[in-house]
């Protein structure tokens, strides 16, 4: 089923990227944010959350970004951005599975996935993992994407889906019917893990850019005490 129009005019954007290792002696996070160089698949932007040691973890987080962005904005102009974007996962996943495979030093790497496609005619929210993806609109924060994870009681959560589990990926899609003056925030779990989600709306919706309100936020989850890397990219939807 295609993505609903989104019911405004090609939307200007500004966003806002930051990360932290934190109290960890390494980030294994990764994230990136990127307008298509020929303009016909618009705005990504991903977080992602590598699992699996100090050198796998990166590796993957930073692999299935980089070959995100390479495999959509590469894909063949005919296909739908769900089309394209599907494949690229798929690639990725084959491809972090296949390193793991053959680097003992990478072995059983992984990593969650988190990205947002907007484009002039359609916007869409893919996911693996426990990374989330959240809007604020009129002052209202709803959390866009759902934890893949098992619940062993509190601290135990244990991811059942990310990149690089399985010879097949499962990504959720969740189409976005936006707004001019939505803010998104794409983050991984050393954010929401670490604020609630009162915090995080308070946070998002006092930040005079998008810049700043992701600063705000990686500042607060550290100093709640979060041990775990922090990233947040946070993106305004602006009238054109």
């Amino acid at each position: 089923m295609s993505a609903p129009d989104i019911t405004l005019a090609p939307p200007r954007l500004a966003y806002g990227l930051v990360t932290s290792r934190g109290k960890r002696p390494d980030n294994q996070d990764f994230a990136a944010c990127c307008r298509d160089p020929s303009r016909r698949r618009g705005f990504v932007a991903a977080v992602a959350d590598g699992l699996g040691g100090h050198k796998g973890g990166r590796e993957a987080a930073e692999t299935v970004v980089r070959a995100f962005l390479d495999g959509y904005f590469g894909a063949a102009p005919q296909l739908s951005p769900l089309a394209a974007a599907s494949r690229s996962i798929e690639a990725a996943n084959d491809w972090i599975a296949a390193i793991g495979r053959r680097d003992p030093q990478l072995a059983q790497m992984a990593t969650t996935f988190t990205a947002l496609l907007l484009s002039e005619s359609e916007g869409r929210i893919l996911h693996v993992g426990d990374s989330r993806a959240y809007r604020l609109s009129a002052g209202r924060l709803e959390q866009l994407t759902l934890d893949h994870v098992v619940d062993f009681g509190e601290p135990m959560l244990r991811l059942r889906r990310a990149i690089g589990f399985d010879a097949r990926v499962r990504v959720d899609h969740v189409a976005l019917d936006l707004t001019h003056g939505d803010r998104l925030l794409l983050c991984t779990d050393g954010l929401h893990g670490a604020l609630p989600a009162k915090k995080i709306a308070a946070l998002l919706a006092g930040a005079a850019s998008p810049l700043q309100a992701a600063k705000d936020l990686r500042d607060a989850a550290l100093a709640a005490g979060g041990a775990d890397n922090v990233t947040a990219v946070v993106i305004d939807v602006r009238a054109p």
